[in-house]
């Protein structure tokens, strides 16, 4: 898994994490989450907006985002999906999870109309 920085906002509720001095090639928004890609589709940021309402569904242990000091990621690709998996930590309590997004491949024809 990768280290990420982390940058929480409390005031606005959001997390952001990235790896430091990566460059983003595009990105995909999915419900609260904001994922940005590599050109090689590696991670390398993620912002998840309302962050406490989101932990509380995909983390079964109580973290306060604002103590987190620890945030590692992978992306496995799937054929339409992608999984990302990830471990948090605040220090005292250790959490890991996952979730999926649908994984765009190829421009659709749609687009083009």
């Amino acid at each position: 898994m990768k280290d990420f920085k982390i940058d929480y906002d409390a005031e606005n509720d959001s997390l952001f994490v990235y790896l430091d001095g990566a460059k983003s090639k595009g990105a995909i928004e999915v419900g609260n989450f904001v994922l940005d890609f590599d050109e090689d589709s590696n991670l390398v940021a993620m912002e998840i907006l309302d962050a406490k309402e989101i932990f509380k569904i995909i983390v079964t242990k109580i973290i306060e985002l604002k103590n987190l000091i620890e945030f590692k990621a992978d992306i496995v690709n799937m054929r339409n999906m992608a999984g990302i998996r990830f471990k948090i930590s605040d220090g005292e309590t250790t959490e890991t999870s996952s979730f999926l997004i649908p994984r765009k491949i190829e421009k659709s024809p749609a687009l083009d109309y």
